[in-house]
C-alpha cells in the first residue's frame, strides 16, 4: 500500500493524526522502519503494532510500537544485526475522531487562524509546502530527505546563535535543540553543490539529486562533502537517513 493513499485515506475519512505525513514517497511497510517524520508529527505516535515476517524462523512476528524501539528516524529493523531478517506484511495505527493537530512548524503555524479546520485543508498546505521545496520523484530522481536534522546540546546552540541569531531551530527539552540539516548545508555555501551526476538540491538543500546521469560514487562523494564542509564550519557531523548497500 502507498503511504499517501492510506494518509489519503484517513483524510477522506474524517480521520485525525496522519494529515502533517503527506506526500511522503513510499510504502506502509517502509513507514514502520523509518520512523517517518514531518513538520512535528512521526508515524511512531500512530502505530499501535506491526506485523512481519521472520526469515530466520520463517514465522510470523507482532510488535508493538514499544518494541519496535522507534526513535529519530530509527527502529529496531534498522539495526544492523537485523538488517533484512523481517519483512513487514501490516502495521497497525490508530487515528482520532476529534480535531487532534500539530501546527507548530514552520508555515503550518499559519493554520492556527482558519476557523473552521480540517484534515484535508491541513494536508492540501502540507502538500503545497513538499511541492515547493522538494523535487517531484517522477521528475527528479533522489532519496528524499538525505540527511537526520541533528541533536545539539544548547551550549553548542548557543555558540552557533551567536554568529546566526537567525538561526533556525526547535527546542528538542531543556538540554538539547533541533537544527535543520538543510539549513547547516546552504549556510556551509552548498545549494547546488556538484559532484559528477549528483546535485544538493537548490530548493531544499536536505536532498541530493540525481540530475540525469549520477552513479552511486556520485551520490557518496557527494555527501561525505557535504559532511565535511558542515563539520569544518560547525563542528556537528550529519548522520544520513538513507542506507548505503
Amino acid at each position: 500500500i502507498v503511504w499517501d493513499d492510506f494518509v489519503q485515506h484517513c483524510v477522506d475519512s474524517n480521520l485525525y493524526g496522519a494529515e502533517n505525513l503527506s506526500y511522503i514517497p513510499g510504502e506502509v511497510g517502509a513507514s514502520a522502519v523509518q520512523n517517518i517524520g514531518a513538520y512535528g508529527v512521526e508515524v511512531k505516535d500512530l502505530i499501535v503494532k506491526v506485523e512481519a515476517l521472520d526469515t530466520f524462523t520463517s514465522g510470523m512476528v507482532t510488535f508493538t510500537a514499544d518494541e519496535c524501539r522507534y526513535g529519530y528516524r530509527d527502529s529496531l529493523f534498522k539495526r544492523p544485526d537485523l538488517a533484512g531478517r523481517y519483512i513487514i506484511t501490516a502495521v497497525h495505527y490508530r487515528l482520532w475522531h476529534t480535531p487532534r493537530y500539530t501546527l507548530d512548524y514552520g508555515p503550518l503555524k499559519e493554520l492556527r487562524e482558519v476557523t473552521y479546520l480540517t484534515p484535508a485543508t491541513v494536508r492540501n498546505r502540507v502538500i503545497e509546502i513538499r511541492r515547493s521545496k522538494l523535487p517531484e520523484p517522477s521528475e527528479l530522481g533522489s532519496a528524499g530527505s538525505f540527511f537526520k536534522n541533528p541533536v545539539i546540546d544548547k551550549s553548542m546552540w548557543r555558540h552557533i546563535q551567536s554568529s546566526y541569531p537567525e538561526a533556525p531551530h526547535y527546542d528538542v527539552d531543556d538540554n538539547l535543540v533541533k537544527v535543520p540539516a538543510g539549513w547547516l548545508i546552504e549556510t556551509s555555501g552548498l545549494k547546488g553543490a556538484v559532484e559528477g551526476g549528483a546535485m544538493v538540491y537548490q530548493r531544499q538543500c536536505l536532498v541530493i539529486v540525481n540530475t540525469g546521469n549520477a552513479t552511486s560514487d556520485d551520490v557518496v562523494k557527494l555527501y561525505r562533502r557535504v559532511q565535511a564542509t558542515v563539520y569544518n564550519r560547525f563542528r556537528i557531523m550529519l548522520s544520513p537517513e538513507v542506507n548505503v548497500i
